[in-house]
């Protein structure tokens, strides 16, 4: 609307100047017809054919308009050159088919002009136009169209676009090189006129060459901005395959090449359209702005369906769906690249708005299909890439997720890579080892004892003995470590050596096991025959000799018998429990009354010892726990009988039962060697046996199984000791629920009746 008022106001003053001119210059006989024809179609020529700035949404001409008024004003004057001079520049407009407002826009400001020059010409005119006032009123009149028609366009611009640009258009249109061409072709016409009025011919002729002369200037400089900009955007993508840091260059430098106010790439993709931006003025290219958005794009998605080639887009005089869609983003003109990629459109390279001189059409088409192509090439490139770092991160993935150490050795020695599995095993990390020589910190040796000089390896594997297939190492940490090793060799490239890829697996544990194993073995062959012995004596003994062994020794022989028995019970059923604990197979549901399953067992345990005495300190309140009984029975004689067997013969044993808390504790403590603080866990894994208590029978898996089953019913085992002055070992297990009734049964599966009330065997003191 303002826009509209400004030209209103314009043809408002242009036909009050041209009625005043019309009115205050006295009318004479003028031009012939023929001439004003010939004048008329000079200005129309030249008003169609002109070289064209652009400025946002309006559009600013170089041409040489006051030049070719000039021998119009010279030779008439009153109404025939205010109708010539509008009627010809209605007609270039019409040739150039201008909008009706850019075309009434056009006409006032013309006639405006002309009727000022006509007024400043005649009145400063005092002789014949030889003469040098004559003269000097023809360039006075010049520079009155030429200042009235910059005055004019710098309005429109102030009003359609803003101050910035009204000056950047002034500075265009006020051009003084224009100014003086206009001048010179205008004198040179009105000079020929006087010649004869034929000679206006001449005119068309030199309007046209000025205009191919404009055009081929404005090619020019457009070709070599576009190839220059062409070439600094192909050199952004080729200097960086990271997207965030090419595109915003790349979409500067295109900018700038074509002298456009704003250039998106759209790219489409599963996760939606990706659309980048930069926009800003061309002539400040430190204040364009970059942006990145994922959102719909109505305009691409048109030209996706039905564009293939690059082209020009208008939203004037234009009814398409692409047009329409150019209009609605506030953008009047575009060019539109498509980015194809095996005959799909994965994106769409769009430049709007065109500033600066009008170049050539059909050639910046071609620059920017190659900036398409460069492009997907890109594009192209960083996919590949993508997916070779995601191949590549997927490889790293699963070398340093897998429990197996890999490493890699060029054939000088130099570990060039070093897994999470290796360093794990070693202790040494990657950023310790890799692109060194120092394998041999880890001081590797086969299995018979002797060096192994893995920076060797090209020489060893191809010798008969070949490379070790088990090493022993020593970790960081001063630890011993067996590795199993499996070797692949890797021929290298005409750059590189041979590569040797060594895949290790740790097999401490496996060696120790089977070291455990076999001691175990050795172990439990030992401790079965050890009661075996004393049981076949005695039995032969009493079928050989019983009728003549008094009572006494009878007894002791049956004693005797039932402790080896006992023995060999609690050995067979340490094994039994350690195989079902380690297949998974316990269950420890069920309630427990502790109080009666520990009087019962150290009461079973004192028949076959009633050498030995007990101090037995009961709860005073029921002790029910969450578990099974058996597993009750079965940890708390492991306690029992470690204490019986390391306490010296003459010292008591002490048993405690209480409550603490929401706990059963049961607490056996002898008056043995001790253990030393460092070896207070290690007695509950598994075959751990202290090597001051070899003398002792056993096989180590007493106090393994006693932790493993009262942490399997919820509970622990800690203990407690001074070496040389006893051990405490204390089993915790969680109180059942108030009101649960315990179910006690023995080994064998069998129910058993609740708690004795009162303890039969003599050598128990009952603490209470």
């Amino acid at each position: 609307m303002r826009l509209k008022a400004y030209v209103a106001a314009v043809a408002m003053v242009a036909a009050a100047v041209a009625a005043v001119a019309a009115f205050a210059v006295p009318m004479r006989a003028g031009a012939p017809i023929y001439a004003l024809v010939l004048l008329g179609g000079l200005i129309a020529t030249t008003e169609a054919v002109q070289v064209r700035f652009y400025h946002r949404d309006e559009v600013d001409a170089i041409n040489v308009m006051e030049g070719v008024l000039l021998p119009l004003l010279a030779v008439t004057r009153g109404w025939p050159l205010v109708v010539t001079a509008a009627v010809a520049v209605l007609a270039g407009d019409l040739l150039r088919r201008n909008n009706v407002l850019k075309s009434v826009f056009n006409v006032s400001q013309w006639v405006l002009a002309v009727s000022l020059g006509s007024l400043v010409f005649h009145a400063m005119r005092s002789g014949s136009l030889p003469s040098a006032a004559g003269v000097g009123a023809l360039v006075l009149a010049v520079l009155v169209m030429s200042a009235v028609n910059i005055v004019a366009m710098a309005g429109v611009l102030t009003v359609a676009a803003g101050k910035r640009d009204a000056n950047k258009g002034l500075a265009l249109s006020g051009h003084v090189v224009g100014i003086a061409a206009s001048l010179v072709i205008g004198v040179c016409l009105t000079a020929t006129y006087r010649w004869t009025p034929w000679t206006l011919a001449i005119g068309f002729l030199l309007i046209a060459g000025m205009h191919l002369t404009g055009r081929s200037y404005a090619a020019v400089r457009a070709d070599r901005a576009r190839l220059e900009g062409l070439q600094r955007a192909t050199h952004a993508l080729a200097a960086s395959l990271e997207p965030v840091d090419a595109i915003p260059v790349f979409l500067a430098e295109a900018r700038i090449g074509f002298e456009v106010r704003a250039v998106q790439l759209v790219l489409f993709g599963e996760r939606g359209t990706t659309v980048h931006t930069c926009a800003g003025p061309v002539d400040g290219e430190d204040v364009a702005t970059y942006s990145v958005s994922v959102q719909p794009h109505a305009l691409a998605d048109v030209l996706a369906d039905s564009l293939y080639e690059p082209a020009h887009l208008s939203a004037v005089g234009d009814a398409s769906a692409a047009a329409r869609e150019l209009a609605a983003i506030g953008h009047q003109r575009a060019l539109a690249a498509p980015l194809r990629s095996g005959g799909e459109t994965i994106g769409m390279l769009l430049l709007f708005d065109h500033t600066g001189m009008e170049g050539f059409e059909t050639g910046e088409l071609t620059i920017a299909a190659a900036l398409s192509r460069e492009l997907v090439g890109f594009l192209q490139r960083v996919e590949l890439l993508a997916a070779v770092e995601g191949e590549r991160r997927k490889l790293t993935d699963i070398l340093e997720s897998t429990s197996d150490g890999i490493l890699t050795i060029g054939a000088d020695g130099t570990l060039t890579s070093w897994n999470a599995g290796l360093a794990a095993s070693t202790g040494y990390t990657a950023d310790e080892m890799v692109g060194t020589r120092h394998f041999g910190l880890l001081r590797p040796r086969d299995a018979a004892g002797r060096d192994v000089l893995i920076e060797r390896w090209v020489e060893q594997i191809d010798s008969s003995t070949g490379m070790p297939q088990e090493l022993q190492v020593v970790s960081s940490a001063g630890q011993t470590v067996w590795l199993s090793c499996s070797y692949s060799r890797i021929a290298g490239g005409e750059d590189t050596g041979d590569v040797l890829v060594v895949v290790a697996r740790n097999i401490t544990q496996a060696r120790e096991l089977e070291r455990l194993k076999d001691d175990f073995v050795a172990v439990v062959s030992h401790e079965l025959r050890t009661p075996l012995v004393p049981i076949k004596g005695w039995a032969q003994t009493l079928l050989n000799r019983g009728d003549r062994l008094s009572d006494d020794q009878r007894r002791t022989a049956v004693q005797s018998i039932l402790a080896q028995a006992q023995k060999l019970e609690s050995l067979v059923l340490n094994i039994l429990e350690a195989s079902r604990i380690e297949a998974g197979r316990a269950d420890g549901d069920g309630i427990a009354d502790v109080g009666a399953v520990v009087v019962r067992i150290v009461e079973d345990s004192l028949a076959s010892r009633p050498d030995r005495v007990v101090r037995l300190r009961p709860a005073a309140v029921p002790c029910n726990v969450r578990g099974s009984a058996v597993w009750v029975e079965r940890a708390v004689s492991n306690l029992l009988a470690n204490a019986i067997k390391y306490s010296p013969d003459d010292e008591p044993v002490d048993v405690a039962i209480s409550v603490d808390g929401d706990a059963v504790l049961v607490s056996v403590t002898d008056r043995g060697p001790g253990i030393a603080a460092d070896a207070q866990e290690r007695i509950f894994e598994r075959f751990e046996r202290l090597e001051e208590t070899r003398k002792q029978t056993g096989t180590g898996l007493g106090l393994y199984i006693t932790r493993r089953l009262a942490r399997a019913m919820g509970g622990e085992v800690t203990v407690s000791s001074v070496p040389g002055a006893g051990s405490t070992f204390v089993l915790r297990l969680p109180v059942a629920p108030v009101g649960s009734v315990p179910t006690s049964v023995d080994a064998t599966g069998s129910a058993m009746p609740e708690q004795r009330s009162k303890l039969r065997a003599a050598n128990v003191v009952n603490l209470r």
